[in-house]
């Protein structure tokens, strides 16, 4: 199997919430989270841009074909929602990633039997562990239900185990910011933790410097949101200390963004055309629209040129 189709497969459709977060799969969070981003794929699938990316999607080879032919489980069909969460703790990889989909559990569990995994039993669950690696933490996986996998490090998935019978409540704050940003977005994040926070974890030197600099320190918050259709609506929101930090971030924001317009990038200038940013208050809103047909444009004059628009995996 083509390990990057499945994975970008698996990420496209971890790309894209017409609803409100699902309380079913935010039950399983972390209480300490203090990020957590959302994704609903059945609503971004049938986009004009959902369809337009899956058309770029690099044809499934025989291993792809087998494996959905063997599990009955195909990624680009069967996954509904994607939420991912972690406690974001400096120095510490643990997080937890949550998938309600459409799984033949009992097919998939035999299969991984039939190879050789051998299931750890957790409260009555099976829990499939990969042994770490070096200097790695050890990764799980389990079915929550015969809907759900759960899958991250092996604390956090034993103790989403645990939240089937006691659910722990989530920082108010945070609820609130997920139920604000997930309420008419396809995809979303929600950030309580300080972006500076995550200084020491950037092996880039001159990016963990700015990281530690006293506008960012000022921000308690953040968040954004995608909306896709005829036009793609962008937005996100740094909430800061005081309404005066908020002002200053603003100005530096749209200092970066003229500077961008002026560097003799087409398709970055078309991008960022529409591009708003003002501070309310202690927060600095950002919002950006782009037809859908530019942005496939975009894309497209892209790949030509040889930009890469995403990581390759």
């Amino acid at each position: 199997m083509r390990l990057r189709f499945l994975a970008i497969a698996c990420l496209f459709s971890a790309a894209a919430v017409a609803s409100a977060a699902d309380s079913a799969l935010l039950k399983f969070v972390m209480p300490d989270a203090k990020v957590v981003s959302g994704i609903n794929v059945d609503s971004i699938r049938l986009t004009p841009f959902g369809q337009f990316f899956l058309s770029l999607l690099p044809a499934p080879d025989a291993g792809f074909e087998q494996a959905i032919a063997v599990t009955g489980f195909d990624p680009r069909r069967d996954i509904h929602e994607i939420l991912m969460a972690s406690p974001a703790e400096p120095g510490k990889k643990t997080g937890l990633l949550l998938v309600r989909a459409d799984f033949d559990k009992g097919r998939i569990l035999t299969l991984l039997k039939a190879v050789g995994k051998t299931p750890e039993i957790y409260n009555g669950v099976e829990i499939l562990a990969a042994p770490a690696a070096p200097n790695r933490i050890s990764q799980a996986l389990t079915f929550l239900d015969s809907s759900v996998v759960a899958a991250g490090d092996v604390d956090s998935v034993k103790a989403a185990i645990d939240r089937q019978k006691t659910a722990a409540a989530l920082d108010p704050a945070l609820l609130a910011a997920i139920a604000a940003m997930s309420a008419n977005r396809d995809a979303w994040v929600v950030s309580t933790a300080s972006i500076s926070s995550f200084a020491k974890s950037v092996p880039n030197a001159n990016v963990s410097g700015v990281l530690q600099g006293d506008l960012i320190k000022a921000i308690q918050q953040s968040s954004g949101g995608v909306t896709f259709g005829s036009t793609i609506e962008i937005s996100g929101e740094l909430t800061t200390k005081t309404n005066e930090d908020a002002s200053s971030l603003a100005s530096v924001v749209q200092f970066f963004v003229t500077m961008a317009q002026g560097a003799g990038h087409p398709e970055l200038t078309t991008l960022i055309q529409s591009l708003s940013v003002h501070s309310d208050s202690n927060a600095v809103k950002v919002s950006l629209s782009i037809p859908e047909a530019v942005l496939e444009t975009i894309v497209k004059v892209s790949q030509h040129t040889g930009v890469r628009t995403a990581p390759r995996i």
